[in-house]
């Protein structure tokens, strides 16, 4: 049922995303293409008249861009407000009385929105950066030199050699922030429920409720963690005898971010499984 829930919360979301995915990538190459011809202009292969022309592309180029980055804008903002949006009218209205009644968990239920949030937030992240490798590729005179140059299986080795260089923890170091970001996204998005669960646990105004919940909750993990960091240092002044290496400085960083970010998450999830569970009123 799981996976039933998962693939009904892809398709109400994709078929909102995937047309902007697409749209951002294609005004990229766009954009891309235009930096390009604009190059051979200015350096000199234009002919007579490539003034004039010169100056339309010009035109045409500050177009592109500004739709570029106001589909950009719109990418991230309309992944924001359909993650909001599905869990809101999917739990917390009436569509919630259909969703409640099925044969599921409610855990399930938040469990599966989060997973389709996750990934479209993702997927948002790798089409932005899809755009944004298009645009600098097309900015450089040389675009066809510079994907040999990505695809040369000889600078990927020097690259991982010089980082084995650098530290030969990288691989683990790379683990750990990949790690760190899938749960601080996740703790974020159930900082956004449970603010929503808060919420609507009154009968009026539940929507403003909902937003001072999360500004509350806010102002408390961050007194939380700047307590955190002081008595942290503390104990590493008056603790730890020998200093602590570049290596295990940043294991002790990491690792701390990593646990603050997972104890967010399992207090947010249950918050919002307890609220759904016991005090849910759809009235």
């Amino acid at each position: 049922m799981y996976r039933k829930l998962c693939k009904y919360e892809f398709k109400s979301i994709g078929r909102t995303l995937l047309p902007i995915y697409l749209a951002v990538i294609v005004v990229s190459i766009i954009n891309a293409f235009s930096m390009s011809v604009s190059q051979q202009f200015t350096d000199g292969f234009a002919f007579s008249s490539g003034g004039a022309l010169q100056d339309i592309l010009g035109l045409l180029q500050v177009v592109f861009v500004f739709a570029y980055f106001a589909l950009l804008c719109a990418l991230f903002v309309l992944t924001l407000v359909i993650i909001i949006q599905r869990f809101y009218k999917g739990l917390l209205c009436d569509e919630g009385y259909l969703m409640f009644t099925l044969p599921v968990k409610t855990w399930h239920l938040i469990a599966s929105k989060a997973t389709a949030a996750l990934v479209m937030s993702i997927l948002s992240a790798i089409a932005a950066m899809i755009s944004i490798f298009i645009l600098a590729t097309g900015a450089m005179s040389d675009p066809a030199n510079f994907l040999f140059s990505l695809i040369n299986p000889k600078n990927w080795a020097m690259f991982f050699y010089d980082a084995s260089t650098v530290s030969p923890l990288w691989p683990l170091y790379a683990l750990e922030l990949l790690a760190l970001l899938i749960v601080g996204a996740l703790a974020s998005l159930f900082h956004i429920y449970v603010s929503l669960a808060l919420g609507h646990l009154f009968k009026k105004h539940r929507i403003l409720l909902a937003i001072v919940a999360y500004i509350v909750i806010s102002m408390a993990l961050s007194f939380l963690s700047g307590m955190g960091l002081i008595v942290l240092g503390s104990w590493l002044e008056f603790v730890v005898v020998l200093p602590l290496t570049g290596n295990a400085a940043a294991q002790l960083v990491i690792g701390g971010m990593l646990v603050w970010s997972l104890l967010q998450l399992v207090a947010f999830f249950i918050g919002t499984e307890r609220i759904l569970s016991k005090k849910l009123n759809l009235e």
